[in-house]
């Protein structure tokens, strides 16, 4: 099992990450140069999209990291960084659900006035900042704990 969870584990934290930036880095910029209607249009159709790729990288992450703290060794370095990888994981999940969440409801209501819209971008934007560190302090952990020799003490 600790043979297949560990590349999962590192590969899908290292994808995840992938997906963040791609949006954070390709669908941002679109969002401010569109006008309000364009992008409510453009994210009420297509950006649960983006939802399988964010699942089918994250989810087999945040379960390895959980599996392979629980395999390795009490007190290790490798147990530490395993479990940084999940905590980077679920930071990621926490600022989904208590802002992104929200935002993405509301922007797909199509509701806000032109003042709340671009209120909420700008809280999008600066959260999902957020959500690419979690998912790069995530992937740096996984690598680092895949390098390390096993059952090593902290």
């Amino acid at each position: 099992m600790k043979v297949t969870a560990e590349p999962i584990t590192v590969i899908g934290s290292a994808a995840f990450l992938g997906v963040m930036l791609a949006i954070g880095l390709g669908l941002v910029p679109f969002f401010y140069l569109a006008d309000q209607s364009a992008f409510e249009d453009w994210f009420a159709e297509y950006f649960v999209f983006f939802l399988p790729a964010v699942c089918i990288t994250s989810v087999p992450a945040l379960i390895g990291s959980i599996t392979l703290m629980r395999r390795s060794t009490k007190g290790s370095q490798e147990r530490h960084r395993w479990r940084n990888t999940m905590l980077g994981l679920v930071s990621v999940y926490g600022v989904t659900t208590a802002v992104h969440l929200p935002l993405n409801i509301a922007f797909w209501s199509r509701e806000l006035t032109e003042s709340a819209f671009v209120t909420s971008l700008g809280l999008w934007t600066a959260a999902h900042i957020l959500r690419i560190a979690g998912a790069g302090f995530a992937a740096y952990s996984a690598f680092h704990a895949s390098q390390l020799p096993k059952g090593q003490p902290t």
